[in-house]
């Protein structure tokens, strides 16, 4: 509901006890069987075919992690380019310059490296994988000291 000067939340927009949850996410590419193996070797995530033979007929796919369903994955219409505008993904990690490493190795690009948000508990880095889907790394851990080139005690 818009209101004067802003928008207004609604009771309707207010989860009782805390913040709304995010419940679900799609990503679209245009090569879903590349994304499925990189996101597959980098998360563990795992991709189950889903609509098909159903009037949606969509080339859609349920990204599991650890058995349960946490988004879908859908093959974007030839020649789209991937969105420049909208909501980006963030995975947890606990080592952020090993993934990057793993990023790379695996074929993706690092689009910035380590950023510090403020605090001693806030970084962040983000990503293109190989179909060229954009998302981001975040942690709560300061870089390693192999990372940062500070020796080990």
């Amino acid at each position: 509901m818009w209101g004067r000067g802003g928008y207004v939340v609604t009771s309707a927009c207010v989860r009782q006890g805390g913040p709304m949850a995010i419940v679900w996410w799609e990503i679209e590419s245009p090569d879903p069987e590349a994304f499925q193996q990189f996101h597959a070797a980098l998360w563990g995530w795992t991709f189950v075919p889903a609509f098909v033979g159903t009037e949606l007929g969509a080339d859609y796919w349920i990204i599991q992690d650890d058995g349960r369903g946490v988004g879908g994955l859908q093959r974007a219409a030839a020649g789209a380019p991937p969105p420049q505008v909208g909501a980006r993904l963030y995975v947890e990690v606990t080592d952020l310059e090993a993934a990057l490493v793993e990023v790379r190795r695996r074929g993706g690009r690092v689009e910035r490296g380590r950023t510090e948000l403020g605090g001693d508990d806030r970084w962040f880095a983000t990503v293109v994988d190989p179909t060229g889907v954009s998302f981001g790394l975040w942690t709560a851990e300061p870089a390693s000291d192999a990372a940062s080139g500070r020796a080990t005690v």
